[in-house]
C-alpha cells in the first residue's frame, strides 16, 4: 500500500475519533431548552446522556484501534 495513503487513512481515522471525542463531551452540556432530564437527573443538551456519551466513546475508541491496526509507514 502506498504510505501515502496509509498516512491518509491514519488522518482520516484521528480526525474522525477526536470529532467523536468532541461529540461526547458535548452531550453532557447543560442546556435549560432540553425537553426532559436526562438519566443523570438533569437538563443537558443531549436528553439521552449518559448513553449516548458512552457511544461516542465506543465509537472512538474503536476508530482509534482500527488506526493503531494500519500497517507501518516506512520514513522517506
Amino acid at each position: 500500500m502506498n504510505p501515502t495513503h496509509t498516512r491518509l487513512k491514519a488522518t482520516t481515522l484521528t480526525v474522525s475519533a477526536g470529532i467523536l471525542l468532541l461529540a461526547a463531551l458535548s452531550t453532557l452540556i447543560p442546556w435549560t431548552g432540553a425537553s426532559e432530564a436526562n438519566v443523570i437527573g438533569y437538563r443537558s443538551l443531549c436528553s439521552f446522556a449518559p448513553f449516548s456519551t458512552l457511544i461516542c466513546l465506543m465509537g472512538a475508541n474503536l476508530l482509534l484501534s482500527l488506526r493503531k491496526r494500519l500497517p507501518e509507514t516506512p520514513e522517506e
